[in-house]
This record gives structure tokens, sequence and C-alpha cells, in this order.
């Protein structure tokens, strides 16, 4: 089935791509054989993302740091409720389900479109077809009182800085309480999408960063920041060994997983 997607939304491939070909690889990390499935169902030239070795061990690092506190989360809240935003074709919730959790998809309405065209929802799984900063999406999750994470992975570099502030504010009135977990560049490679091994070959271009993630309580004091995670904390343990001398520079270039709490003041 082929598929048409520009710009940002084109680059959910990139991570599609990395998590098929590490499910089909000897020693698999991920092992997300759901990417795989979706995989063979698209016609698009996956093979324009082969060659980036770096993208490949930093995606599956990212991925499986975030899927490690999202369990942490759910072990803490097993009734809770998950929203991911921006989500593309992530199959997060296959790996992290524990069969009572309600999870949210949103993303872009085109996006969902192709989303259900390529990945069979479970029933404890609900797709929200709308931009992250339409300030109306809040009202499509239904939490009846219990605790909700909030993941945004692969996302928020591609907004601008006043886009991250409406996000985050849309957040903060749309709900009562909530932990966050959101991916964040280095601010160091804003505006160098360029020079990324994968997203070069899309359309897309990084916007915004930050260095210690209290940028984002900055834009939005409501928030408190609880967690800084460098995802070269894994990456270091993947990376092939000729490869791990790269480790302290990506110390400084790296992913950070930036991890908030709300809870509105009565």
């Amino acid at each position: 089935m082929s598929t048409e997607l520009g710009g940002v939304m084109e680059t959910l491939f990139i991570t599609l791509y990395v998590r098929a070909k590490d499910a089909t690889s000897n020693n698999p990390v991920l092992n997300d054989r759901k990417a795989v499935e979706i995989v063979k169902k698209i016609d698009y030239d996956f093979r324009k993302f082969q060659h980036g070795i770096m993208s490949y061990y930093g995606v599956l690092a990212r991925a499986k740091i975030m899927d490690e506190r999202a369990k942490a989360f759910i072990k803490k809240h097993p009734d809770c409720v998950v929203v991911s935003v921006g989500c593309g074709l992530d199959t997060r919730f296959s790996r992290v389900d524990n069969g009572k959790i309600q999870w949210y998809n949103l993303d872009f309405p085109e996006v969902i479109a192709k989303r259900e065209q390529y990945v069979v929802p479970n029933e404890r799984e609900t797709n929200i077809p709308k931009s992250a900063l339409d300030s109306s999406w809040p009202e499509d999750v239904k939490t009846d009182g219990k605790k909700l994470l909030i993941l945004s992975e692969g996302m928020m570099m591609y907004l601008k800085e006043e886009e991250v502030k409406k996000l985050l504010h849309i957040l903060t009135n749309g709900f009562d309480q909530f932990e966050a977990q959101f991916d964040l560049l280095y601010k160091g490679m804003a505006n160098k999408g360029k020079f990324h091994d994968t997203v070069k070959k899309t359309k897309a271009e990084f916007n915004w960063g930050v260095k210690d993630g209290s940028e984002v309580v900055k834009l939005c004091p409501a928030l408190k920041q609880t967690g800084l995670i460098n995802f070269t904390d894994e990456l270091k343990h993947l990376l092939p060994g000729f490869m791990k001398i790269f480790t302290p520079i990506l110390y400084l270039t790296n992913d950070r997983l930036g991890i908030y709490q709300y809870k509105k003041v009565q």
C-alpha cells in the first residue's frame, strides 16, 4: 500500500524502519515484530535510511529508555491513562501494555488515517486525529480521575519555541495533573537537520532544543522538572566497539529525556 506524507510527517518512517530492522537482526534490542508487519504493508523507499548508523543505534537507545520509563509509571499506576503525542506509526502500546491501561494516539488527521490503514488498534487504544497544537484535543481524553502520562518521542524538536510553549499550555490548561516524558533535542542541533544522517533525507528541520530541560519550565512555569536522562546512557552499550570512542561527544550532543510533573493548584 502506497503512502504520501511530507515534511515532518515523513520522519515517522525513520523510527519505523529502525524498529523493523532491529527486529530482524540477530540480537534485537526492542524486537518490535509489529514494526516488521507494518513495513511490509507500506510502499515506501526505506532504503534511503539504511546508511544512518548513528540514527539506528540512537533511535533504539531512545526507544528502550522511553519504554522503561513508561513501564515504570505503569507499574506504579497499573490502571493509568497514556497519551502518545505525535504518535506517528509508533507501537509502544504493544511493548508496554499491562492489560489494563487506556492509551490515546494523537497526531495529524492524515497521519492517523495512515495509521488506521496499517495498525489494528487494541480495544483500549483510541486514535485522536488532531494536531498537538489544537487546543481541543484534551477534551477527547477521558481520565476519570486516573493517573495520566503524556509521552512525546521524536516530535518536539520539529516545533518552534512558541509552538512548544503553546503545547505546554494546552497540557496544563487541559488536565488537572500529569507526568510528562519529553524527548528533547540538544540545542546545538537546532537548524542542523541537513547534517543528520537520516533527517537530511526528508524535508524536515530541527527547530528547537534544550541544554538541560529547564527551558521547558521557563516556557511553562506551572511544570516541575523531576528528571533528565541522556539517551547516551543506553546508547553507549549498543554502539559497536569502534564507535564507542564517540561516547563523550554524544553525551553533549545527543537527545535527552525530560521528565516533568504538573498538578493544578486548587
